[in-house]
């Protein structure tokens, strides 16, 4: 054999063997996953698949990071183990996590449910989950599949679908015993339901007020009464398909004589508007902005949405078409800290004229009511 062959079957033995090599390195061998945190993992808790580390091993040791891998759970079961996969390598590995049990589970409720919406309760439901170690987790209700079935007139069963099991109890059922108002009407205007603040009564003694309710399909509806009297009117009212009558009492207006401006210095005379829109010429105070400076004072609103303030003692009180709420004469209701303002005293805000008739406020500033 001449040198030439030899030295030709020493290439491809060599070119062979360096393929190999180069395939051992290259291409993974075995699939790996592993859990990074250094904290015990509790049964029915979600699993983050960045919480794994997932690589491959070739057989010269090469370690190559794999970014493309899913999990086959997204909670831990009783028994750990999680599939890691990797549909482009097409490998998978099954990591055993170390789980802590459940020990034991229940729900727990509130003591009583209140008619409170059409086919539908308030319910305070929560799952506590007692694990092993003695720690404890609880699910708040909106994790929680719930379902409130009325059984009937003064009892409902409530169905709780848990992370470790369903649940059942019945409860009683508080019912609305009444609906009334304190609003004091002026005589003469058309009278509905949506024009009152009413207060829900229930029959444990609690109210809540009506004007916290939200969804149009649950509002409190009524008859009209076109053309109110003096004294004690009747208004009949609908909620939860049922029938109730509202007792709301409606005044002559006294006939006094009307201040019909006022005047400010620096500012010039402003005559009094019963609903129209004072122009004081400045940046006026919006929901946008929130904050104004201005007449040194600090302006914010508050809305009588949020708490409607029916307890003071406003004459004639109504909403502006700016959504001011007013006094009888046009002023703007606000309210200020008396040291600041004294109440009842008359200040000019980038909305108009205004009438101090609240506290509550830090120094200096000065709250405007709306119904924004």
């Amino acid at each position: 054999m001449n040198k030439f062959i030899i030295r030709s079957l020493l290439l491809a033995v060599s070119s062979i063997t360096i393929g190999i090599l180069i395939a051992a390195y290259l291409f993974p061998y075995e699939f790996h996953a592993e859990y990074l945190p250094d904290k015990t993992v509790y049964e029915n808790t979600p699993v983050n698949a960045r919480e794994f580390h997932v690589y491959t091993t070739s057989r010269l040791g090469r370690v190559q990071e794999v970014e493309d891998y899913r999990l086959s759970a997204d909670t831990v079961d009783q028994y750990g183990l999680i599939q890691v996969t990797s549909d482009t390598l097409d490998m998978s590995v099954v990591v055993d996590l170390q789980v802590v049990k459940i020990a034991s589970s229940d729900i727990s409720y509130n003591d009583v449910c209140y008619e409170d919406e059409m086919d539908s309760y308030r319910t305070d439901v929560s799952e506590f989950i007692i694990y092993e170690d003695g720690s404890m987790k609880t699910v708040r209700q909106n994790l929680l599949n719930v379902n409130c079935r009325q059984l009937d007139k003064d009892s409902m069963k409530i169905v709780a679908v848990g992370t470790s099991g369903i649940y059942e109890k019945e409860f009683p059922l508080i019912t609305v015993e009444s609906i009334t108002t304190r609003d004091k009407l002026s005589t003469g205007k058309t009278l509905t339901a949506d024009k009152l603040d009413l207060t829900i009564h229930y029959s444990d003694g609690s109210i809540a007020s009506a004007s916290d309710m939200t969804d149009e399909e649950n509002t409190i509806t009524s008859d009209k009464i076109k053309k109110t009297k003096a004294g004690t009117n009747k208004l009949t009212c609908y909620y939860n398909n049922k029938k109730y009558v509202v007792k709301v009492n409606c005044y002559k207006p006294e006939i006094k004589e009307k201040k019909p401006s006022v005047t400010f210095d620096n500012y010039g005379t402003f005559e009094l508007q019963y609903s129209k829109a004072y122009d004081v010429g400045v940046s006026r105070l919006n929901v946008s902005d929130g904050v104004e400076y201005f007449n040194n004072h600090r302006e914010t609103f508050y809305s009588q949405n949020v708490l409607a303030g029916t307890a003071l003692y406003i004459p004639g009180r109504h909403v502006a078409e700016d959504g001011t709420v007013r006094d009888q004469d046009g002023y703007i209701c606000l309210a200020a800290d008396f040291s600041f303002c004294e109440k009842y005293s008359v200040v000019l805000t980038t909305l108009g004229p205004g009438k101090v008739y609240d506290t509550g406020c830090p120094y200096g500033t000065v709250d405007l009511y709306v119904t924004w």
